[in-house]
């Protein structure tokens, strides 16, 4: 379903924008992302680049970060 930034962004002409209960399901499923990978991951995750493009859609608008290019291991203590 594309990332984020399309659907804030890269809208079409007449296409309508996010409501906001799904724009708070979006935030919230990529903010469990991120608690996951600094809380719960071992060793911890530093994902480092956080922004619209990086975050995946899927159908029902569930979010998916992308892209650990820039992400490094946290400390392990």
């Amino acid at each position: 379903n594309g990332s984020l930034e399309d659907h804030l962004f890269d809208l079409p002409d007449g296409a309508p924008s996010l409501d906001w209960f799904t724009r708070m399901k979006i935030v919230h499923g990529a903010a469990k992302g991120l608690e996951y990978l600094h809380d719960y991951a071992d060793p911890p995750v530093i994902y480092r680049d956080f922004k619209a493009s990086n975050i995946l859609l899927e159908s029902d608008f569930y979010s998916k970060l992308s892209d650990f290019g820039l992400a490094r291991l946290g400390p392990t203590e």
